[in-house]
């Protein structure tokens, strides 16, 4: 029952994964500790697993073959990943569940408001070549240690916080932040934020994994429709459903 469900979570969180660019947690999560009962230490612990297998390297790919993604400021993200996530996940295992439940509610809720707010803000996107590079990888570095610390605190996989980011600092199009953000979840900087939760027993192994399945697959099939439309108005139904979860996981 646990393995069928992670799969068919994962699928669901990938097919989101790979039209707006984000790694999914922020469904994934709610659902462990709603539906299967998890702590919220074991939600974040095994979705974090989940995303630190390359179960986004097939999106990225197609990302990559349209010219959207900047391999170079995704490795400066990730760096950023890898030096935070780690810290906040060892600290973050020391709250109680429940105080980590409303933390990473009022987050959702705060991520959602940002997200809809930015379908109605159309910011005009620079050449990249037009920014110094060592300004452009400054900026990635602040990016992936910000995404980091939310990663380690609440479990997910850093592209909500990343796309937006990049968008605003790096001046990148949506396309291409979401392409760089997918790339940069390939990579494995969160094996560094996984290793505090399974040191406390806080990951399930087999549902990770069948999580990840459904998300490289779900991944996969999305990332080659968003090369052909819009994601706005997916961006705000999404945003509606992540803000509902937040508002359910804050009051129940």
């Amino acid at each position: 029952m646990e393995i069928a469900t992670g799969i068919l979570l994962g699928l669901v969180s990938g097919l989101l994964s790979g039209l707006v660019g984000i790694g999914g947690g922020v469904v994934i999560i709610p659902f462990l500790v709603l539906v299967l009962g998890y702590s919220q230490h074991l939600a974040q612990g095994t979705a974090l697993l989940a995303f630190a297998l390359p179960v986004f390297g097939w999106a990225s790919w197609n990302y990559y073959k349209h010219g959207r993604v900047d391999w170079r400021l995704a490795l400066s993200v990730a760096a950023g990943i890898a030096i935070a996530s780690f810290l906040v996940a060892e600290w973050v295992q020391h709250l109680r569940s429940a105080t980590l439940t409303k933390i990473f509610a009022v987050f959702l809720i705060l991520i959602a408001a940002w997200q809809f707010w930015r379908t109605f803000r159309a910011l005009p996107a620079v050449q990249e070549e037009t920014m110094p590079s060592a300004k452009r990888m400054s900026i990635g570095l602040f990016v992936g240690i910000v995404a980091g610390a939310l990663k380690g605190l609440t479990g997910l996989g850093g592209g909500v916080i990343i796309v937006p980011l990049l968008n605003f600092l790096a001046k990148t199009s949506q396309h291409l932040a979401q392409g760089t953000s997918l790339l940069t979840m390939t990579l494995p900087v969160g094996v560094t934020a996984v290793i505090p939760y399974w040191q406390k027993g806080n990951v399930n192994l087999l549902v990770g994994l069948a999580l990840a399945g459904g998300i490289l697959l779900g991944s996969a099939i999305t990332s080659r429709i968003a090369q052909k439309m819009s994601s706005k108005l997916l961006a705000r139904v999404f945003s509606a459903t992540v803000f509902l979860m937040g508002i359910f996981l804050l009051v129940r």
